[in-house]
């Protein structure tokens, strides 16, 4: 017995050590005494290091390949400005960020030390060179001030850009892709670029990655997206799917058959989805009945924020959170709020992205046809 008891409390020390990613840096150049980095993004802890003769670290745990995301104090206190540095880590081990300049900010970094994340690193810089090219482009058209938003124009630009860019980025992932097809920035880069692709771009380019590519959790991503382009479209039933409710039971979409349902997929982090609310709510109150619900899906992958945000929000309708990627698969979210509505039959009429504040969404106003002004 006693022989037992000292088998067992000696177990833990056989567990094997966590894994981690240690992630190094060098910048030369004036701090002006603003020495910090900092580290955030999904799935990272909040952190900051110290720069001492212009070298920081963090060592991170690894769990799964992931896309920190770095900021200096010089860009933030001197520029008054930043622009979030992607670093990809697909497996434990290092990764230096040599060559910096303090003054040209982390986007003067060379990356070295893991493959993907050297080639995440490179994509990174022809994007930038897109968006350049597009943002000239648009500048030269419509003039140095296009990117005031109340220039008349807005709207109009706006469109001109995305489908610049778009068209513009389909040509370098491309290329990248097909030189690259086993590489996890690949299929990143694609699942990253889903809002501004086209549908026969996106699947040309999927069809790019290798089989390891589309094994990955993003390439099964773009397979999901791909597949909820098709299954949301305007018209399509909706194919029935369950998932939890605060309390874990389980809803099934099949359960609201015979009312007209709006669906709402938002985010505890997102601030136009609790803008939309409160009008949400007014909305809610003059039209619920037999005939019709409203049912939120959130997309966070943390339930714990998930569970604070509903008690801060205080919603009083239907609510699960995606854990099967639903969004995905089955309505192509590629942004928070999107809002679609579905018919008795399960029939997807509308689809809107966004928030109107006025309340005179096209949205709203099939409502007032389907149940009158109220």
């Amino acid at each position: 017995m006693h022989k037992l008891l000292l088998t067992l409390l000696a177990l833990p020390s056989f567990v094997v050590a966590q894994q981690t990613v240690t992630i190094k840096g060098k910048f030369s150049g004036d701090t002006k005494g603003y020495n910090k980095v900092y580290i955030y993004g999904t799935g990272v802890k909040n952190d900051s290091s110290v720069m001492t003769d212009g070298n920081f670290e963090f060592k991170v745990p690894f769990e799964k390949p992931f896309l920190p995301l770095f900021y200096t104090e010089y860009d933030k206190t001197v520029k008054r400005m930043y622009s979030p540095y992607p670093v990809l880590v697909e497996q434990p081990g290092e990764i230096t960020l040599s060559e910096g300049d303090i003054t040209k900010g982390m986007a003067s970094f060379k990356v070295s030390g893991q493959k993907s994340a050297e080639d995440f690193s490179d994509l990174r810089t022809q994007q930038n060179a897109v968006y350049k090219k597009v943002n000239d482009k648009i500048s030269a058209k419509f003039g140095d001030k296009w990117y005031d938003r109340s220039n008349p124009k807005a709207d109009e630009i706006g469109k001109e850009r995305e489908k610049l860019t778009g068209e513009e980025m389909a040509i370098v992932l491309n290329d990248f892709i097909g030189s690259h097809p086993d590489s996890y920035a690949s299929a990143l880069a694609l699942s990253m670029g889903r809002s501004s692709l086209k549908t026969e771009d996106m699947e040309k380019l999927y069809a790019k990655l290798s089989p390891k590519g589309k094994q990955t959790e993003e390439g099964k991503n773009v397979a999901d997206y791909l597949n909820g382009l098709k299954s949301s479209a305007i018209g399509s039933t909706v194919k029935d799917f369950s998932l939890n409710t605060p309390d874990e039971k389980l809803l099934s979409f099949a359960s609201l058959k015979g009312k007209y349902v709006m669906i709402d997929f938002w985010a505890s982090w997102c601030g136009p989805c609790k803008q939309s609310f409160p009008h949400m709510k007014e909305v809610y109150a003059k039209y619920k009945s037999d005939k019709f619900e409203i049912y939120s899906i959130s997309i966070d992958k943390d339930k714990a924020a998930w569970l604070k945000g509903l008690k801060e929000q205080d919603l009083p309708w239907l609510q699960t959170l995606d854990t099967k990627n639903i969004s995905q698969s089955g309505f192509a979210v590629t942004g928070v709020p999107t809002t679609y509505l579905i018919d008795p039959k399960g029939k997807i009429l509308m689809k809107e992205v966004g928030f109107e504040p006025g309340g005179n969404s096209p949205l709203e106003k099939k409502l007032v046809e389907l149940f009158g002004a109220k």
